[in-house]
This record gives structure tokens, sequence and C-alpha cells, in this order.
């Protein structure tokens, strides 16, 4: 994925969602380079069809609100402290985004999104470990 395909997902996803945008720009872009990355392993491609840049953005807005609905249900709090020091006084906080992208399935994840994604896969012929590409 290239950085204009990558601008144009954060901006369909920004447009889809509002609550997007009060998100780090950094956690965005890491959240679009994360599913991307699952796209392209669910696909077995090396490259992203820019016909699904509009699909990556809605499991990219979909990720967001089922961390922060796991995180609402479970009563945790709005943001875990993960590190702190003193002295320096640094303070970084936990992202419940990220883990929930780094622990979901595939199915968990393209909750509506697989029988679409599926037309788009490609065959990894023979096993051999060597992906079959068009691009």
């Amino acid at each position: 994925m290239d950085a204009d395909q990558k601008q144009t997902i954060i901006g369909y996803a920004k447009t889809l969602c509002s609550g997007l945008p009060e998100a780090t720009d950094e956690l965005l872009s890491f959240s679009v380079d994360e599913v991307a990355d699952r796209v392209m392993l669910y696909l077995n491609a090396r490259a992203i069809d820019p016909a699904l840049n509009r699909v990556i953005a809605r499991v990219v807005v979909g990720a967001y609100n089922k961390a922060n609905a796991e995180q609402s249900s479970t009563d945790a709090p709005e943001r875990e402290v993960k590190s702190m020091s003193d002295n320096g006084q640094s303070l970084t906080f936990g992202d419940h985004v990220k883990q929930y992208l780094a622990t979901a399935e595939d199915n968990a994840l393209f909750d509506g999104f697989a029988e679409l994604l599926a037309r788009y896969r490609e065959a990894d012929c023979g096993h051999t470990g060597v992906i079959q590409s068009n691009y």
C-alpha cells in the first residue's frame, strides 16, 4: 500500500466515523496499516486493489467501535496507565484499539466483510509459500 492509498483510506475512515478525528494520527495510521496487513494476508495478496479502500476504512472504523465497546462493557478505566516515570514526568497510556487489533481473529475483525473480501482472495498454488499475484 502506498502513501496515497493510505491517506485515501484514512480520509474515508474519518468521514465514516466522527469519533476518529479524536484519535491521534499515529494511532489511526497504525490501525490502517494493521488492517491493511491483515487484509493482504487474508487475500494472499501483495497489494490491495483500490476498490477495497472503502472496505478497509469500514473495517478500521469497526475495529475502533468494537474496541471502544469492549472497553466500556468491561468497566475498565477510560485509559489505562501503561508506564510512568517520576522526575522526567513521562506518562504513557495503554491503547485498547491496538490490543483489539492484535488479538482479534479474522472472523471478528472482518465481521460482515469476509464474504465480500473472499472474491478477491488469490490462490497459494501448491502451498509453496510463494504468493501468486497478478500485480
